[in-house]
């Protein structure tokens, strides 16, 4: 576990919306299902360029890199939330134009095989053309981590999330193939990353929230040992939440008492409606193209 004064502070974190599922109204950025969000973080003398997940589309993403004026050789390196292929299948192309050597973190599961049934068999991992043989001949450097890991000053990977509510992080009916057999997943690979900004608090990256955005937010505080959670920006999983479930997250996430909720991707359209209705001026929409400053 990692001490305070070894996590360290961000000065400043802008985070462009590079993918999600919706663009904004009168936008040319495309909207895809999946999300990439690029972190510009600046510590001290150092900078960083980080992209959390890179969507299943590579032809859109590399279009709304170009409207972002983001040259794809800038990126320094990339995080993957979890496996699911809406985060990674557009990994090996993004990787061929970035065109150098660069670390790609995950957990050492993220490539495995996982499979929906519903409503046939389908594999919804990463894809086939993104082995970690392929991806290391392309310049990916692979740290398959799994426990809170620093990626610069004042950012950490959260590594394994500890799942401790009654009513997040059980899985989603997916299945892992292992040893011949079909086997249940509760995707302990999904990862967020953590900001913590100076003066204000820890600022929350998340993928899809598997493992259940209270869980995310407790478990960051406890390996930091920072209380004050500024804000959240990602996906939180409420898609196909029931209301109860919504209503326990939304209740925990007031106590939490966030400055700043940015919720999108695999939310669901409910959870957001009810989420802005309670969280008023603190939540604010994201789309491709969005752009958050702290």
């Amino acid at each position: 576990m990692y001490s305070i004064k070894e996590f360290g502070e961000v000065d400043s974190l802008r985070v462009t919306v590079l993918m999600e599922d919706y663009a904004g109204y009168e936008s040319d950025y495309w909207g895809s299902h999946g999300i990439a969000l690029l972190l510009d973080v600046k510590a001290g003398n150092t900078s960083k360029r980080i992209l959390m997940d890179v969507g299943q589309s590579f032809e859109a993403l590399l279009h709304n890199m170009e409207l972002a004026d983001v040259e794809p050789a800038s990126i320094e390196m990339i995080f993957l939330s979890h496996c699911h292929y809406d985060h990674t299948l557009a990994l090996a192309d993004v990787l061929g134009k970035i065109n150098k050597e660069i670390p790609v973190v995950g957990h050492p599961e993220v490539f495995r095989k996982n499979f929906a049934l519903d409503p046939v068999l389908k594999d919804i991992g990463s894809g086939s053309k993104n082995t970690p043989e392929r991806l290391e001949t392309l310049g990916a450097q692979l740290a398959f981590i799994k426990e809170p890991f620093p990626l610069m000053e004042g950012v950490l990977s959260t590594g394994e999330v500890e799942r401790v509510t009654d009513f997040e992080g059980r899985g989603i009916g997916t299945y892992n193939l292992e040893g011949g057999k079909l086997v249940p997943d509760s995707l302990v690979d999904d990862m967020s990353i953590i900001v913590n900004l100076k003066g204000k608090g820890l600022f929350i990256v998340t993928g899809c929230s598997h493992a259940g955005i209270v869980n995310i937010l407790e478990h960051s505080k406890k390996i930091t040992g920072i209380n004050k959670i500024f804000g959240v920006i990602g996906g939180l999983h409420l898609v196909k939440a029931d209301d109860e479930v919504i209503a326990k997250t939304i209740d925990r996430l007031e106590r939490l008492n966030p400055s700043v909720l940015i919720p999108g991707h695999c939310t669901g359209q409910k959870a957001q409606y009810r989420l802005w209705e309670r969280f008023g001026d603190r939540y604010r929409a994201m789309h491709s193209g969005s752009v958050f400053e702290f």
